[in-house]
Order: C-alpha cells, then structure tokens, then sequence
C-alpha cells in the first residue's frame, strides 16, 4: 500500500519539562499530514495527558519514543516506551475514574481516548509497550443521489476510476443502496478519493459511452493473507447480470496475484453472481425493527498454508467443525489460565457503526476485572439503544483465546470463523437476545 508516509520520530524523557516539546512535535508533524487546525489540536491534546500520564508515573526519568505516521486520510501517533507500570483502564468507554488522586491521574487517559478516533495498546518485544491514537481527517458528508442523465447498458467499458468518478460511485451506492450493505466510509466521497490514492482502497466501474457510471465495486486490504470486496452495485435495470458478473470478475483478476489467500465479501448485494463465492457463515442481525441474516461470503484464492491458534477448551468444538467445513489446516494449541498473575484491569475497544445500529468490542488489554468490565461495555451500550452487540477475539493471541468462559458467561455465542483477519483466524461472537 502507498499510504505510508515517512515515519517522523522523537524522543524524550519522561519529564514534564518536554510536555510543550511533546504536544508541539504531535501537532506539528499531524498539519504535516494533512489534518486540518481542529483534527490536529485534537491529537495534539491526546499526546499532552499520555505524556503527562507516562511522567507522573516514572520515578526516575525514563524514555518514551513518539513516531508519528501519516497516511492521506489519517495520522497516528505511536507512543512507546519500556519499564513504566500504568493502568489503562481508563481508555473503556465505560471508564469512571474515581475522584482521589489516582482518579485525577487517570482523567488524562480519558480525554485522550475521547480526543482521537481510534486508540489501541500494544505489548511485544519488538515494540515494547506503548499507545497508538488515530485522527482522522474530517471530511464532508457527500450529497447522496444520481446523476442528471441515467446510464445506457450499451458498449460498457471496465476499468479504474478516477477521483471524480469514484465520488460518483460513492454518492450512488449511499443513494441507491440500504445502509446494510456498504461501508460507512463511503459517505464521505472525498475520504474514498483519500483511500484510494493511499491504496488501501481499490476500485473497479462499468461506464457507458458518455462515461456515465452503470455499476462499481470496492476492495480493500484487510490483512496480508485478507482481502475483502464489496458489492457489487448496479445502477442499471437491464443486463444487470451480466454487468454484476464483469465487475466480480474483474475484482478476482486484480487480486490474484497478491499475496492474498482468501477474498471477502462481507457487504454483497442481492447482484452477486452464484459460483464466485462460497458462504463463510451468517449473524443475525438486528435491521429495521427485525432480523435478518448478515452474510459472509469467501473465496479461496491459492493454496492455505495453514497456521497455528489457541484455543479455549469450551470454543474447541466450534473451531474444528469450522476448520473442517473449509477445509482448513490448523493447529489448535489449547489454552487456559494457571494462576499466573494477571493485570488489575482489562481494555475492550469499540467501534460504532452507527448507521446499521452496531458496535464491535475488541479485547486490548488482559485483566482479572474481564468480566466485570465486558458487562458494563454491555450495560452501557444496550442503555444507547445500541441493538447489535458484536465482540472479536484473535486466535493469534493466547491471552485473548482464554477470554473464552468470561464472554460465554456474559451471554456471547461464537456465530463466525473469519480466516487470517488478525494474527491468526478471527472469532465473531453475537450477544444473545
């Protein structure tokens, strides 16, 4: 993908003395990137209570390395740093930090988690330890609608669009299409220009001979071995068959030669042709006052390799009539906990999806209040009207394999498999009732 930009990097010492260096260097290098004023003050201020957070913590001066990574759509500060003890509990959306001086302390991590558009941990020994805070750049809301003059479903030609025409495809597809099947960032048509020019984005449409748009789709990298497409859209009555077909296998062309295993198509449309993909599995999903089922569809793209997962005794049964029913290689190393110590406090991060009523959880960080903690992410959330509840373990990680007991016990059924989504295979669970 292009949408790495050279990485600009400081380091400092945890001392309150370089709190103006620390908030400069953030905001500075997020302009850089192309955040407008507001989007980089925000960042801006997430980086002074992490440093300020990190300097309370250290007795001795110890240092922290700040790397600022920019895409055309994103910057993202990366904080790391080695040997400070903190607790992150305060980056849960449900966090209520106590009103003492640890309370106080804590009230940073708050307004940092609240200032960005996504925040995550990460604990490895190459990396050390450390925060990741996400800004997006603020893009306007597309007009949603069709153009002036239909498309002609004559003498199509497919090929890559341009900026404009990608605009056009986006404010089609929210136009014509329930919000159940695309992804939320194609209501902002400039943000999709932004993507694509990053290449996490790729595009692939069907034009007429004025160049009128009759049908399109979208694909994205989601991992190295995953790639997942959406669509197709069809902007045409007649022939719409045969448009639909060109545009899959249009899409299956490009990717073939990627590094990628699978291909996914978790937004397909009632348009997708029979015999491209295969059905992963179904969540039941809660749309317009009823439910319906949320397809995955997946084609294998060259041979699985095969990896290792951990795996909960109480999800083993799941995993290997998965496994067997695609027909993939895997070595599932049970896991469960044996007394080693535990962090105080977990994480779960969240994701909304506001315009199909949904949130994903995700476990970042391990703690003995797991339980505790995914309750009141559910309490909260349901509270918010929020009607699906879904919840993603990696098999990758050992630590988040263990969680097993504590999200079945919090009313969570393990619905889908997804293969190679995270570091390893990715487990949907779907909040019962």
């Amino acid at each position: 993908m292009r949408d790495r930009q050279a990485d600009i990097a400081l380091t400092l010492k945890t001392d309150l003395k370089f709190l103006p260096l620390a908030v400069s260097f953030a905001e500075s290098s997020a302009r850089i990137f192309g955040l407008g004023e507001k989007d980089a003050l925000k960042l801006g201020l997430a980086s002074e209570e992490v440093f300020a957070y990190l300097c309370r913590m250290t007795r001795e001066p110890a240092a922290v390395r700040l790397t600022m990574m920019g895409g055309y759509y994103y910057a993202r500060l990366e904080i790391a740093f080695e040997g400070i003890d903190f607790d992150p509990r305060a980056f849960n959306i449900t966090a209520d930090v106590p009103p003492d001086e640890e309370g106080m302390e804590e009230m940073g991590l708050v307004i940092a988690a609240r200032s960005v558009d996504r925040m995550s941990i990460f604990h490895n020994a190459m990396e050390g330890t450390g925060f990741t805070l996400t800004k997006e750049k603020t893009y306007p809301e597309g007009q949603a609608g069709e153009g002036p003059d239909k498309p002609v479903p004559d003498s199509l030609s497919y090929g890559v669009p341009g900026p404009e025409d990608l605009k056009a495809l986006a404010r089609s597809i929210v136009g014509r299409y329930d919000p159940f099947v695309y992804l939320q960032d194609l209501r902002y048509p400039g943000k999709v220009v932004d993507m694509t020019a990053s290449g996490e984005f790729s595009a692939i449409t069907a034009t007429d001979a004025k160049g009128r748009i009759a049908g399109g789709m979208f694909w994205r990298h989601a991992e190295t071995s995953m790639i997942e497409c959406y669509g197709p859209y069809i902007f045409v009555e007649e022939g719409r068959s045969d448009v639909a077909e060109r545009l899959v296998t249009g899409v299956i062309s490009a990717v073939a030669r990627s590094e990628a295993v699978f291909l996914m198509n978790r937004y397909a449309t009632e348009d997708l042709p029979d015999g491209y993909f295969e059905e992963l599995g179904t969540i039941d999903f809660v749309h317009n006052g009823g439910k319906r089922p949320w397809r995955f569809l997946f084609r294998q793209l060259k041979e699985d390799p095969g990896c290792k997962v951990y795996a909960h005794a109480g999800m083993e049964e799941f995993l290997r009539k998965e496994y067997r029913r695609h027909f993939l290689a895997r070595e599932i190393v049970p896991v469960l906990s044996e007394g080693e110590r535990q962090n105080p406090h977990s994480v779960f991060g969240t994701t909304f999806l506001p315009n199909q009523n949904l949130v994903m959880l995700t476990p970042l960080w391990d703690g003995a209040d797991a339980r505790e903690n995914l309750k009141r992410h559910i309490d909260v959330l349901r509270n918010e009207g929020i009607e699906n509840i879904l919840l993603t373990i990696d098999l990758g990680h050992g630590w988040q394999a263990r969680l097993y007991p504590v999200i079945e016990a919090s009313g969570f059924t393990a619905s889908l498999l997804m293969p190679y989504r995270g570091k390893a295979d990715v487990v949907f669970f779907t909040l019962r009732g």
